[in-house]
């Protein structure tokens, strides 16, 4: 997984992983620690949708403040 994120990764991307396969559960500690190795810091989807000044209403949809 790593090796297919490695070159693409830039701040503020979402990585969405599913957590039916085989190999997520596995591979996601050693994922997390080469993302934070670059540089990056790893954060709940929701302080990236804040931090663009959006809410997310009752219903799950996004609005803008």
């Amino acid at each position: 997984m790593w090796k297919r994120l490695e070159g693409k990764i830039k701040e503020g991307d979402i990585i969405l992983s599913h957590n039916g396969t085989k190999h997520t559960a596995d591979s996601l500690d050693m994922l997390l620690k080469n993302i934070k190795q670059k540089g990056f810091e790893v954060v709940p989807v929701s302080d990236l949708i804040y931090l663009e000044n959006y809410t997310i209403n009752n219903n799950g949809t996004q609005c803008k403040k």
